[in-house]
């Protein structure tokens, strides 16, 4: 994304929350100086961003107008004598759909005036990331670290924000930013961040530097109780970091006991038959033996219901599959 000559950026700080335990919505603040007056704002995308809108820090919002009359635009200002060159370059781009370009109009109450200073906020929807298996086969032929260096350097001026397919978060910070950029990490209820790394690129490749800490100086990170404050120092070939969210140990420890408890009753009934009756355990054993068929269904009724109360989806279906093991130890106990 791009600015055009009638503004200048003067910082961007991008706000990430999460969700899941994935990026669920971007705020990215920008800071513009107006280098003349102006009632709208052109911007050009490397991707399109679902649910897109733009408000300044009154909390106005700017229309965002159609393709249509941002042609209509264009063709005034090549009527009025402006840069040919320039109007050819944004009329390409709006044809070939290969970048997004995108204009906001100002509220007539709120036009720019020349060297004005004004904060505006775009939030988006972050996309999900789809089809990791599939990049994971990709990059294991087309070497991976080779491969993420390219997704570096085309990343876009603003950096790019992904989910790779380990579960890692990879933010993208492209070489030479003539502004500088801040990113923001919200911190999640039910989990840390954690496996922070700082990787840059060399000789083509993206090569792992350590840790945030191990790196100060070119990764300045301050934290709080609410989040992570991060400003990258320009690299001159591209940088990369990287974060994971883990859930947090309370969050996990209701879920796996009673997977746990789950997995020892039907251990249980699996041995059951096999206690002699001069052993300690033999009436325990008796009465597992006796109600075999409703500590059957209990075991795996239990194991289909409990899941339902884990609240986050990622993680539900995350540790879902474990689940099925006092299933399979309880109808492994009547079936062998």
């Amino acid at each position: 994304m791009r600015a055009y000559s009638r503004f200048e950026i003067v910082r961007i700080r991008n706000f990430l929350s999460h969700d899941h335990g994935q990026v669920a919505e971007v705020d990215m603040e920008i800071t513009i100086r107006s280098s003349e007056e102006a009632d709208h704002i052109v911007l050009k995308l490397d991707k399109f961003l679902p649910n897109l809108r733009m408000v300044d820090a009154s909390g106005e919002e700017y229309p965002l107008m159609s393709n249509k009359h941002l042609r209509i635009m264009l063709e005034d200002d090549e009527a009025a004598g402006a840069d040919q060159s320039r109007i050819a370059s944004l009329l390409a781009d709006i044809n070939s759909r290969k970048t997004h370009l995108l204009w906001f109009a100002v509220p007539p109450h709120r036009t720019l005036r020349p060297n004005e200073v004004r904060v505006l906020h775009l939030t988006y929807e972050h996309p999900k990331k789809e089809g990791v298996l599939r990049d994971a086969i990709r990059r294991l032929w087309t070497g991976r670290r080779r491969d993420l260096a390219r997704e570096v350097a085309s990343a876009g001026p603003w950096g790019a924000i992904q989910r790779l397919w380990t579960g890692a978060i990879m933010i993208s910070i492209p070489p030479a930013l003539p502004f500088p950029t801040f990113w923001i990490l919200g911190r999640p209820t039910d989990y840390n961040i954690s496996r922070r790394r700082y990787s840059r690129v060399e000789d083509g490749v993206l090569k792992s530097m350590g840790s945030w800490e191990a790196n100060a100086d070119a990764v300045f990170c301050e934290s709080t109780a609410k989040s992570e404050s991060l400003h990258v120092k320009p690299d001159p070939n591209g940088a990369a970091l990287y974060y994971s969210l883990t859930p947090k140990k309370i969050v996990l420890a209701l879920p796996v006991a009673a997977i746990f408890m789950l997995s020892l009753l039907a251990v249980s009934l699996w041995a059951s038959p096999h206690v002699g009756d001069g052993d300690p355990l033999w009436p325990v054993a008796d009465a597992m033996v006796r109600h075999e068929m409703p500590l059957l269904l209990f075991i795996v009724a239990s194991s289909l219901v409990v899941p339902r109360f884990i609240d986050d989806a990622h993680l539900r279906n995350g540790l879902l599959w474990m689940y099925f093991v006092p299933i399979g130890l309880a109808l492994g106990s009547v079936l062998l």
